[in-house]
């Protein structure tokens, strides 16, 4: 397992848990790994296509729809800083929004410039009128990590019905 696969099982783990459920005792199995990661070479922590496999698989087994998968996966592989926080995220605005949302990994293309994004729109059959501030207050955990990774991330919603 590389060290990208660990902080990401670790980050997921830790989305899945509630505050008051953290563990203090993390076992003698995740300080070995946390041994051996220390010695990997800066560059083996960088994203691989089999982290960025990785990654869409454990989205796809979360039930985030990525409509076009191999352009994730390539904006994944520029900014290999953003496949370990997509999936926490992810746990995230589905506790947030658990009866009849989905979730949709897609990239934005601006038209009038050249600029792309990852964009994660939440879909509902019903909106409430305060979604962007449940968005906004669901995302607030994970702003300081997003504003120093490579590549960006917005979270929205387009008010679209899910398809």
């Amino acid at each position: 397992m590389s060290l990208n696969q660990d902080r990401f099982e670790a980050s997921r783990a830790k989305a899945q848990l509630g505050k008051s459920d953290l563990q203090i005792n993390i076992g003698r199995k995740a300080k070995r790994k946390t041994a051996r990661a220390s010695f990997l070479p800066r560059d083996a922590v960088h994203g691989s296509k089999s982290d960025v496999k990785d990654v869409t698989e454990v989205l796809k087994a979360m039930h985030v729809m990525i409509p076009e998968p191999s352009e994730v996966s390539e904006y994944l592989l520029a900014h290999p800083d953003l496949s370990g926080l997509i999936p926490p995220i992810c746990c995230k605005l589905i506790k947030t929004f658990p009866e009849d949302a989905k979730l949709f990994l897609e990239i934005y293309r601006d038209p009038e410039i050249h600029d792309e994004y990852l964009t994660l729109y939440v879909r509902k059959n019903v909106y409430e009128e305060q979604i962007l501030d449940c968005i906004d207050e669901a995302m607030a955990e994970f702003e300081l990590a997003l504003g120093s990774a490579s590549g960006w991330l917005l979270v929205t919603t387009d008010f679209l019905l899910p398809r």
